[in-house]
């Protein structure tokens, strides 16, 4: 058992025998931002740890200058991009009627209702109105590349609450109507690859009673264009998941409303 011990012993000396220890200061980056990055590439006997744009490596010399490499290539001063929005929202409402009218002769009674029209006889008016309207608009963000933007797709809805006043004498009701911002819409993240921009697109939506978002991560979509191209990540997001279609469109009872979203990164 004691020859086992030191065996391992020996075996760990000369482990970190054969690794080098490196501080990387970086310029334009936090540590955290390169965690995910530079990990994989340190080995399995290799550690990585950091604080604030302080990034301490562990490795085998040959490991240290891929390390070495890599962070060169990363740690270069991030570029602002411009998101243009363009967004259509399309509405249709339907609308069916029907009214009876008649009168009825009963002995010496007559019952009327609706429309005048001759004794004993009735009218049936059923009739159907469709509303269509449209609205287009125009926004523009700017990010750092590589970092998160949001795209609000969700608007203000009205918020009753009633006020119950109890005194002595009388007890008194009052209602309030506020409007609330339910913010829904997408989570964006370019980030440039040479001439091409990658985008993240995340679905987000903000609880009703509070002001909690939720990304949801698992239903993220990465697309590929070319910096300044138009993309429609409505129709991307309408195909990909349930969500994203309730974020996009909503239907109740015979009113429509759909969204359309087209954005570019220059």
């Amino acid at each position: 058992m004691k020859l086992l011990f030191v065996g391992l012993l020996m075996f760990s000396l000369s482990v970190v025998a054969q690794t080098e220890l490196k501080i990387f200061t970086l310029q334009h980056y936090f540590a955290k931002d390169l965690y995910d990055i530079i990990s994989p590439l340190v080995g399995e006997h290799g550690t990585v740890t950091g604080m604030n744009n302080q990034l301490i490596v562990r490795t085998t010399p040959a490991q240290m200058a891929e390390v070495e490499a890599v962070i060169a290539s990363f740690d270069v001063p991030r570029v602002n991009r411009k998101i243009t929005v363009q967004s259509n929202r399309n509405n249709q409402s339907t609308f069916n009627n029907a009214e009876v009218s008649g009168n009825v002769n009963i002995g010496n009674v007559t019952i009327r209702n609706g429309r005048p029209v001759p004794d004993n006889n009735a009218r049936i008016d059923v009739s159907r109105q469709q509303n269509q309207g449209s609205q287009s608009s125009q926004q523009f963000l700017q990010v750092v590349d590589g970092e998160r933007a949001f795209i609000q797709v969700g608007k203000l809805i009205p918020f009753s609450q009633d006020w119950i006043l109890i005194t002595q004498r009388y007890t008194q009701i009052t209602s309030t109507t506020d409007w609330v911002n339910v913010s829904t819409g997408f989570s964006v993240r370019p980030r440039t690859v040479g001439n091409q921009v990658e985008i993240e697109i995340t679905p987000r939506l903000t609880k009703y009673n509070s002001q909690q978002s939720i990304d949801f991560e698992e239903l993220s979509t990465t697309i590929r264009a070319n910096l300044g191209e138009w993309v429609n990540i409505g129709q991307t997001m309408q195909q990909s998941d349930e969500v994203s279609r309730k974020i996009l469109g909503s239907q109740s009872g015979t009113f429509e409303d759909k969204s359309d979203l087209t954005i570019r990164v220059d």
